[in-house]
């Protein structure tokens, strides 16, 4: 069930499921609006920010599902991020840009600094625009600030009071693999209080080496050996 009170809620859950429903038309239309690229991201990729930073849109590619659509979204795709140890690369796709970027990263933090910094170089040398420190520390605070919700979202959806429902909640969440997160930061704010604050931005001495603290991120969620 929508919760009642909230304005747009029934209409954000809408548009979440028209995105879902045809993915390919959503990055179409986030191609043509900002004359950006999109690359496809197998599997899951950890560091999105990177490539938002760099004015690329990252399309999360997992199942279930986005099988079944991929002769529609295949041809908006700009470029790869893949694990090399994964599935083959599909033969047809080869002549685009490619980045492998393994499923499990380096736990050590100099070689996981290393690949963070070929996949910024990448990723600026596809869109054309260079991923600074400035732009990426933006795209880690809108990152963050969307993490939070979706934190918060997996909190109304077990039954109760002013709950949604967990098909609803999965719609809301598998929306924004395919859109830019301040779309889907937006999306979301939809179903939560006011009060329900983002993640805090670090301050200018704080923030150190964008890189650095990405890197950080990797290592840490390293599986243990």
């Amino acid at each position: 069930m929508i919760p009642s009170g909230e304005p747009g809620a029934g209409e954000a859950l809408r548009f979440a499921a028209r995105v879902v429903g045809d993915p390919a038309c959503a990055i179409g239309h986030w191609r043509a609006v900002t004359g950006g690229k999109a690359a496809a991201c197998l599997p899951f990729l950890q560091v999105p920010e990177i490539l938002h930073a760099a004015g690329i849109l990252p399309v999360q590619w997992r199942d279930p599902g986005i099988s079944k659509i991929s002769n529609r979204v295949l041809p908006r795709i700009d470029a790869w991020v893949v694990d090399p140890g994964g599935l083959p690369f599909p033969p047809f796709e080869a002549d685009r840009p490619r980045f492998d970027f393994p499923a499990s990263p380096p736990a050590g933090l100099p070689d996981a600094l290393d690949l963070l910094e070929s996949l910024a170089e990448w990723a600026g040398a596809v869109s054309g625009r260079p991923v600074t420190e400035g732009a990426l520390w933006k795209s880690i605070l809108v990152y963050g600030e969307r993490n939070v919700l979706l934190r918060f979202l997996e909190e109304r959806v077990p039954p109760g009071a002013g709950s949604l429902h967990p098909g609803e909640a999965a719609i809301l969440v598998r929306a924004g693999d395919f859109l830019p997160p301040e779309t889907h930061r937006l999306l979301m704010a939809r179903f939560l209080p006011a009060n329900r604050q983002g993640a805090p931005f670090p301050r200018e001495e704080e923030r150190g080496d964008p890189l650095l603290a990405l890197s950080r991120r990797v290592t840490a969620n390293h599986p243990a050996e």
